[in-house]
């Protein structure tokens, strides 16, 4: 459900923050006070087109937030993990955080619970979370794909259509590799030419793991041999041959005379021993010096044989990856799919095989659904059809005309093989219609609440948003109109903009859209009434009844149709 909307300089509102509440939340106010900009910026968290018109004169940016709670829209939860907006093996979070801003200068932005997303991503995300009916948003409804959703809602028919679309997956990746299987036969054994000269190519450089890498590290010891012994030989003879006095004679020379000096002052032994121990070392670094000396490897043919291997090494990372571990992995690829082309004839008939057998069930699983559908298509016509007669049209027959064609496999889909259209004659003795050619906005608008109260208690919705789809209709029947959307409310939250006082005393909360003038601007302010403060919810409907202006008489009325509401 939608907890929470806030907005800020969107039209003609300022500042506005919105808390709806779960059953039926009601919006009323005058014509052009605001109301229509609520839908915009819930339009807006759905993913609608921004339009830097909507951004309020003046300002630079405009803002829309809200808040879902997703604890019963486990899909929701769902596809934000597979949209990358929640980690893997994370625990989904039980709300949705939207915010849009809107710039004047065409750099918008989109966030989803903190993380920047894209209107694409926005779009799959919210789709199915509000279900937005009015008398200009009926697009969805005329679809077939969005009857076929409604009918195996209706008829707890989503597990069957789950298993047709799996085997219609498994049909579809059978195809498709039968048919690359199945390519030119010229152009297999190109392939194969091709690939048999680049796995010899690779597996003749007998490439091991890491050996680039330590090659290089060889070739560069080998070519700094010579720089490395002439500082070897410079440092030894600095420490042993040294004419002007080398670092071991030195040493020995003074101990020599720092020996005289312990005999006469014992506080002299220490720096005697020191001098021992430094001329015990250098004796080892010099030692250490000779073996260094001996163990470098002056070797011009191993040299040019090295770099003649990175050489080879280099060519093949221009063909085949940036390293040893990747040319590789693209050898047990190139070998896997010359085993798969040059045994592809019996992999065809296995395939073809198989592709056979999935074709079989996936039509007798298409034949199941449309056999289910079939039944439940006349319970969902009958009761849309009691729905009617109750919203004052009982004359209306509501009819689904299904067309099975499961027999033919080009025909079915992962939503299985019928054609579906929705129809109804709303006056006797007419001729049935699509959903689509109904002419009267009120008859359309009654059909669209029917359905929707039909299917409201099966799930799948987040939120019911009912733009003004009475208009039109008054007396009894919106009074009927009101009494539909509180059931359908009892199941899903529902927001409701109207006009009608006899739909508005049906609020479990109810919210008045208002405007006024301050100095030159236009400000619009949302107010909550609450559900226990009676006064001032008689007080709106007696406006909606009879104007700004209070009389005992609409007070009456009004404090009428909040009673007969109860009932």
């Amino acid at each position: 459900m939608l907890e929470t909307l806030k907005i800020r300089n969107l039209a003609v509102i300022d500042q506005a923050e919105v808390d709806f509440a779960q059953g039926l939340n009601i919006l009323s106010g005058e014509t052009g006070a605001g109301k229509s900009i609520v839908i915009e910026a819930i339009s807006l968290l759905l993913g609608s087109r921004a339009s830097t018109e909507l951004v309020r004169t003046g300002c630079d940016e405009a803002v829309v937030e809200g808040v879902f709670n997703l604890e019963r829209l486990p899909g929701i939860r769902a596809r934000l993990v597979e949209l990358g907006l929640c980690e893997q093996g994370d625990e989904a979070p039980a709300e949705l955080l939207i915010k849009r801003t809107v710039n004047r200068s065409g750099r918008h932005r989109i966030l989803i619970n903190g993380e920047l997303a894209t209107l694409g991503n926005l779009q799959a995300l919210c789709e199915g979370l509000v279900d937005l009916c009015s008398q200009h948003e009926h697009q969805s409804l005329i679809k077939p794909a969005t009857q076929l959703d409604l009918l195996d809602r209706y008829g707890n028919l989503m597990k069957q259509r789950d298993a047709v679309s799996a085997a219609y997956a498994e049909v579809r990746a059978l195809k498709a590799e039968a048919e690359k299987l199945s390519q030119d036969e010229s152009a297999r054994l190109k392939r194969l030419d091709f690939l048999r000269f680049q796995i010899d190519e690779l597996r003749t450089a007998g490439l091991a793991p890491g050996e680039d890498s330590k090659l290089q590290q060889e070739k560069t010891l080998l070519q700094s041999a010579q720089v490395r012994l002439q500082a070897i030989e410079q440092a030894r003879v600095l420490i042993e041959e040294s004419e002007d006095g080398n670092t071991l004679q030195t040493l020995q020379m003074a101990i020599q005379r720092l020996g005289t000096l312990v005999s006469a002052d014992e506080r002299a032994r220490p720096l005697v021993e020191g001098l021992e121990r430094a001329l015990a070392e250098v004796e080892e670094v010099s030692l250490s010096l000779n073996r260094y000396a001996k163990s470098v490897d002056l070797d011009p043919a191993r040299l040019e044989q090295v770099q003649e291997r990175l050489s080879l090494i280099a060519d093949l990372r221009r063909k085949y990856g940036e390293s040893v571990e990747t040319m590789l992995s693209q050898l047990s690829e190139l070998e896997s799919e010359f085993d798969s082309l040059t045994h592809s004839e019996q992999r065809l008939g296995e395939i073809e095989a198989s592709l056979e057998k999935s074709a079989t069930q996936l039509k007798a699983l298409c034949a199941k659904l449309s056999d289910a559908r079939t039944k439940v298509s006349g319970r969902l016509a009958d009761a849309v059809t009691v729905e009617l007669r109750e919203l004052n049209m009982g004359d209306a027959r509501f009819a689904i005309e299904l067309v099975s064609i499961a027999g033919d496999l080009a025909a079915c889909s992962a939503s299985g093989a019928d054609q579906i259209q929705f129809v109804v004659q709303t006056n006797r003795g007419e001729t049935a219609r699509p959903l689509g050619k109904i002419a009267s906005g009120g008859e359309l608008s009654r059909l669209m609440l029917a359905i929707r109260r039909v299917i409201a208690d099966r799930g799948g919705i987040g939120v019911y948003l009912f733009d003004e789809i009475d208009a039109g209709m008054g007396g009894q029947t919106a009074f009927q109109v009101g009494r539909k959307l509180k059931s359908v409310a009892s199941h899903n939250q529902v927001i409701c903009i109207t006009h009608l006082p006899q739909v508005a005393s049906f609020a479990d909360h109810h919210l008045v859209v208002r405007k006024s003038a301050q100095g030159k601007r236009t400000m619009t302010e949302i107010v909550s009434l609450a559900a226990s403060d009676k006064k001032l919810r008689q007080e709106e409907l007696a406006r909606m009844l009879g104007g700004p202006v209070l009389t005992r008489k609409s007070l009456e009325n009004a404090a009428e149709l909040m009673e007969m509401a109860r009932k």
